[in-house]
């Protein structure tokens, strides 16, 4: 790990939105929130109200860290513009996490697993923390009638009954993420992180851009 950055990390990628400096291996403040509708509507007190617990100034920081999703369409796109606005405005690097790879508890073969609703999941497998399988949308039963090596890792929504079903190894049983593991993952990793962030959609989202023609602009030649 470099013991020499400051991380500001963010994530509103679900209805909890939490904001977290880490120094070096040091959680420096930590603030977590839960609203169940436009989760990064506070996004900035959260930063100001971190920055002042850490007793730090925007300068010090050295890198954003932010969480990618999958997740809430609007939660996902704000975090990701703030932290990139904010990035560049400081002229620091700015990386995205998602949510599959925070629920990587070694380099074990691992199936990470989230949840949307009843018996409908996303799924992405991993090995050696290396994502080996583009993320999917499958049932239960797809997910328990697929072959598993012996040392495979279930993380996420349901592991604890989906391992013990396969008779395999539990890793974490929840998939929300927060915001100090995607920032222990980029201090970690900053090679495989050091790219700017993008949102992560396993369908395409249902919001969408308008479709109507741009307006006319009227002028005159005078």
């Amino acid at each position: 790990m470099n013991y020499s950055r400051t991380v500001l990390a963010i994530d509103t990628s679900h209805n909890y939105s939490s904001i977290s400096i880490i120094r070096s291996d040091i959680i420096i403040a930590e603030i977590s929130i839960f609203k169940e509708e436009h989760p990064s509507d506070n996004i900035i007190d959260l930063v100001e109200q971190a920055l002042l617990k850490a007793n730090i100034d925007l300068k010090d920081l050295n890198c954003i860290a932010v969480g990618v999703g999958p997740g809430n369409f609007t939660g996902i796109r704000v975090g990701i513009s703030f932290a990139k606005g904010l990035a560049l405005a400081l002229n620091i690097s700015c990386s995205g996490v998602n949510r599959f790879q925070t629920l990587l508890i070694n380099k074990l073969p691992t199936l990470s697993i989230i949840k949307i609703k009843k018996d409908l999941y996303y799924t992405q497998f991993f090995n050696n923390r290396i994502p080996i399988s583009d993320p999917v949308e499958e049932n239960l039963s797809g997910i328990l009638s697929k072959k598993y090596s012996s040392d495979t890792i279930i993380s996420g929504d349901n592991s604890l009954m989906i391992s013990q079903t396969l008779n395999l190894v539990c890793g974490k049983k929840s998939s929300i993420s927060n915001a100090t593991e995607v920032g222990f993952i980029a201090l970690k990793y900053p090679n495989s992180y050091n790219f700017p962030p993008s949102p992560v959609y396993v369908k395409v989202p249902e919001a969408k851009l308008p479709t109507e023609p741009p307006p006319r602009i009227l002028y005159s030649n005078e």
